[in-house]
C-alpha cells in the first residue's frame, strides 16, 4: 500500500517573524516544516509557522473526531532559540484534552549542575514570567524527551513516536520512518539539530542555523548523501557574510554554501531556507536565481509550499 510522505513549508524566516507588504510572496513566520506520513503529522521547529498549522490541526480533528479519536502530532526541535520555539505556547493542540504530543529536542547550553533537559527549557519558555499558562498546565497528553547522540525516532502506523538506540534498533524505513540526527556545532553557542528522515527509500534532511565551511561541511555532505530533500540554511548573502559588518561566525550559511552540499552530497532538490528578517521578497527571489546557477534544482521555502516526495 503506497503512502504519502509530503512536507509543508508554514514559516521559512529566522531570527524574527517580519510581517508587513514587502513579505507576502514568501511569508514573514519563523522556522515551522510539516511533514505527513503514515498517519503521522511531524513539525520540525516550533517558530511562529506552527500556530496557523496547530489551528488547522484541530479544526481537521473536530470535523473527524469520530475516526480520528485522538489528535496525535510529534515535533522535533532543531535548538531552543527563540525563533523555532516561540509558536509553542500558541500552538493550539497543546490545549486539547484529546491531543497527544511528542517533543523532542537538545539539552541546553547552561552551567554546570544548572537543569539543561528539554523539559526543563519548555517549562521556562512557559513560565508565568512569561506566559499566564504554565506547560504542565495545559490539557494535551505530553511526551517529551531530550535527544542524545545515538538517539534515533521511530514511527510506525498507529503508534507514538518511539526513542531509541541507534546502535542497535535494528528497524528499517520500508514501513517505517526512521528519524537520525546529529549535533551541529557551527551554531552559536550549543549547536544546532541537524535531522533526517526516511520512509521507503525516500529522504529528508533539515538542516537549519548551520554555517558552511570553506571546503564545505563534510558531516552534513556524508549525511545528506542522495537525499531526496535538503533544506538548508541560506540566511546571508555572501556580501553580507564577508562584507564591512561581516556576519561569519553567527551560525548561519549562504546560498553558495548549500549548494556546495548540495553538489557534493548528490541531493535531488535544494531548498534555500531561514531566510533574512532583512530580505524582502524581491531580495529572496535574486537570491534564488543566483543559487540555479549553482545548482538547477533550487527552490526557495515559501510558506504554504508543499513538496510531494
Amino acid at each position: 500500500m503506497a503512502h504519502d510522505f509530503t512536507l509543508t513549508f508554514h514559516g521559512v524566516r529566522g531570527s524574527i517573524p517580519v510581517p508587513g507588504p514587502t513579505t507576502l510572496k514568501v511569508g514573514g513566520n519563523s522556522s515551522c516544516v510539516q511533514v505527513n506520513v503514515l498517519d503521522h503529522t511531524i513539525f520540525l521547529d516550533a517558530g511562529t509557522g506552527i500556530v496557523e498549522a496547530g489551528k488547522k490541526l484541530v479544526k481537521n480533528f473536530f470535523i473527524n473526531k469520530e475516526k480520528l479519536k485522538k489528535l496525535k502530532a510529534t515535533i522535533l526541535i532543531s535548538h531552543t532559540h527563540h525563533d523555532h520555539i516561540m509558536g509553542l505556547p500558541f500552538f493550539a493542540p497543546i490545549f486539547i484534552p484529546d491531543s497527544s504530543l511528542t517533543i523532542y529536542g537538545p539539552s541546553a547550553y547552561a552551567p554546570v549542575g544548572q537543569p539543561n533537559d528539554m523539559k526543563y527549557i519548555l517549562d521556562l519558555l512557559m513560565d508565568q514570567m512569561f506566559f499566564p499558562v504554565d506547560f504542565e498546565e495545559t490539557s494535551s497528553i505530553k511526551h517529551v524527551g531530550t535527544l542524545k547522540p545515538q538517539d534515533q525516532i521511530i514511527l510506525a502506523e498507529g503508534e507514538e513516536a518511539e526513542r531509541v538506540n541507534g546502535s542497535n534498533h535494528g528497524h528499517t524505513s520500508k514501513d517505517k520512518v526512521i528519524v537520525t540526527q546529529y549535533r551541529a556545532y557551527n551554531h552559536p553557542k550549543n549547536g544546532s539539530i541537524v535531522f533526517k528522515l526516511e520512509f521507503a527509500g525516500k529522504s529528508i534532511v533539515y538542516a537549519t542555523d548551520v554555517e558552511g565551511y570553506a571546503e564545505g561541511d563534510k558531516r552534513l555532505i556524508q549525511f545528506a548523501k542522495g537525499a531526496d530533500v535538503l533544506i538548508h540554511d541560506a540566511q546571508y548573502t555572501m556580501e553580507q557574510y564577508t562584507g564591512p559588518m561581516p556576519t561569519q561566525g553567527f551560525g548561519h550559511s549562504t546560498p553558495e554554501m548549500a549548494c556546495r552540499v548540495a553538489q557534493e552530497a548528490g541531493v535531488k532538490q535544494l531548498v534555500l531556507y531561514h531566510h533574512d528578517p532583512n530580505h524582502d521578497d524581491a531580495a529572496i527571489e535574486k537570491k534564488e536565481e543566483g543559487a540555479k546557477k549553482l545548482f538547477a534544482n533550487t527552490i526557495t521555502a515559501v510558506e504554504g509550499l508543499t513538496l510531494n516526495i
